[in-house]
């Protein structure tokens, strides 16, 4: 191919990858908001997870700025196109994008297992949510160290002229390595709620939704599978400075469809009419002793406690009150227990 035919095709690839992350980046600050706006004043119920969330999306922005800067130095171009200083600026680039990247993708699934939490019908559920958080603070906390000492002294990583003494680590291995270990924590989160939503005291056709809603992780999972194969054919290029595109692009994919699959089951409540009218007249109210009271309609209920959870559970991140702990009143992510009035004959 022609020096001006492997311009245009870098300028393409280019355009394309700045292109697509920021219109990702984008729906992920629309959504995000929403959710936020759902969770404070429909639901009213800001948790853990929401705030989790809120720091994945500043660490996406954060790497979208992180490619405007790679696309001003040369973004897909060959490395024999580029100057010195554009490929200095490159290399330091990525560090950040690396060390954003493994907050980034671990903020995303901490947000998801703060949810777990939020529901969780049992204490199996609890412990393992809480142990994968714990697994994976270490985790990113190893990746991170990882990342800032691949070379010893850190400006070795950027020296082209070979003056500078010291050494480097094999970086294909640890992004093999924490890649891997990335899809596998997807597909241990994804198949974690399984047994607790299966339980649910709800219709099967409920059940069939939550599954569903719990699914969308698949989707995320296969954008790290395919990420998997662009960090292959950048270890692998001979010119890694041209090859950068696929694997930037499909890291963007990957973490703004985490994001998206992880606030959608938030947002059901927001075009939910029925929701909106309970918070605005604060229908969620507890009346002790099972006293019977008069209903709009004129007939008479009687008000007792709901046991079971099902999608207006997991729009609102309620669990059921037998779940609890003793000191449910001291947890920060515990809510208001719904009850349901059930019409009884008059006497």
């Amino acid at each position: 191919m022609s020096i001006e035919g492997d311009l245009e095709k870098a300028l393409t690839s280019q355009h394309t990858c700045v292109g697509v992350a920021t219109a990702l980046t984008i729906l992920s600050i629309v959504i995000v908001a929403l959710r936020l706006y759902t969770r404070t004043y429909i639901v009213q119920n800001l948790g853990k997870d929401d705030c989790a969330m809120l720091v994945a999306l500043a660490l996406t922005i954060a790497y979208l700025i992180a490619l405007f800067v790679l696309r001003d130095n040369g973004l897909g171009f060959s490395g024999g196109a580029l100057t010195p200083e554009q490929m200095v600026k490159q290399v330091q680039t990525t560090l950040a994008i690396e060390i954003i990247y493994y907050f980034l993708i671990n903020a995303i699934k901490i947000s998801i297992l703060c949810f777990y939490l939020r529901i969780a019908a049992g204490k199996r559920l609890e412990v393992l949510s809480k142990g994968t958080i714990y697994f994976l603070a270490t985790f990113c906390f190893v990746c991170v160290v990882c990342c800032l000492t691949q070379c010893v002294p850190l400006h070795k990583m950027w020296d082209f002229t070979g003056l500078v003494k010291g050494k480097c680590i094999n970086t294909t291995a640890l992004f093999y390595t924490t890649s891997s270990l990335n899809i596998a924590i997807d597909i241990w989160i994804l198949v974690l709620p399984i047994t607790t939503l299966l339980k649910v005291q709800r219709p099967k056709r409920e059940k069939v939704a939550l599954v569903g809603i719990f699914s969308l992780g698949v989707f995320s999972c296969i954008a790290s599978i395919v990420r998997l194969h662009a960090i292959r054919i950048y270890t692998e290029s001979k010119d890694p400075f041209f090859d950068s595109v696929p694997i930037n692009l499909w890291s963007m994919v990957e973490v703004n469809i985490g994001i998206y699959c992880a606030s959608i089951p938030a947002l059901k409540a927001l075009f939910s009419s029925k929701q909106r009218e309970r918070s605005r007249n604060g229908a969620y109210q507890y009346h002790s002793g099972g006293k019977s009271e008069r209903s709009g309609n004129g007939s008479v209920g009687t008000v007792v406690k709901n046991d079971s959870y099902g999608l207006k559970d997991v729009e609102s991140g309620r669990a059921p009150q037998q779940a609890r702990p003793q000191n449910w009143l001291a947890s920060d992510s515990e809510v208001e227990v719904e009850r349901v009035v059930q019409p009884v004959s008059r006497v």
